[in-house]
């Protein structure tokens, strides 16, 4: 039997995220769970919340949901407070950051693209 970090078939993708490498990002330290290469469709990622700059997306759909932790996310001119369990659903164009001690699972569709990610 076989047991890899990241295995591929036609059929299904595994990863493990203890395995994950973890990197900057616009938000916070993202581990990349699915990808674009991955899927196409989505991304999901698991994202610790640290000096989060507020920004929006033109194509992509985002939903955070709260692993751990607590804090707050603006949009737009909206404060709403997180905790686990708390889920926020936030369409193209709404602006949007995050602060505080939070560990969020983000599911991006389409998938993140840098290239779809703007500063006032």
């Amino acid at each position: 039997m076989k047991t890899t970090t990241q295995e591929k078939t036609g059929r299904y993708i595994v990863k493990h995220l203890d395995e994950l490498n973890e990197s900057r990002s616009t938000c916070g330290f993202r581990r990349a769970i699915i990808t674009d290469e991955d899927s196409g469709t989505l991304s999901m990622s698991v994202l610790r919340i640290s000096d989060s700059r507020k920004h929006y997306h033109l194509k992509t759909s985002e939903l955070y949901y709260v692993l751990h932790g607590e804090g707050r996310i603006e949009l737009d001119d909206d404060v709403v407070p997180l905790k686990p369990g708390t889920a926020v659903f936030i369409h193209p164009g709404v602006r949007h950051t995050a602060r505080g001690d939070v560990t969020t699972l983000i599911v991006g569709v389409p998938p993140f693209d840098k290239d779809d990610m703007f500063f006032d």
